[in-house]
């Protein structure tokens, strides 16, 4: 499921919730912080996970393949 951010027009508090398009499309959201249904959708960036390695798998040098890049 999506992750939208939102922004509180009541108290400004910024918070984030996990919603299928359908929970997001009926509106039914409330601000965690004031209870205030006076919220806004922002504008928020996404996400990829990686592993921390020197390499861009994630495993030890030259196990990755090529992956059709030299």
């Amino acid at each position: 499921m999506p992750l939208y951010e939102f922004t509180c027009r009541k108290c400004g508090s910024v918070f984030e919730e996990i919603m299928s398009f359908t929970e997001m499309e009926q509106g039914n959201l409330k601000c965690p912080q004031c209870s205030s249904s006076r919220v806004d959708r922002s504008l928020s960036t996404f996400s990829t996970g990686t592993a921390s390695s020197d390499t861009p798998c994630g495993a030890p040098a030259g196990s990755c393949g090529s992956g059709g890049f030299t």
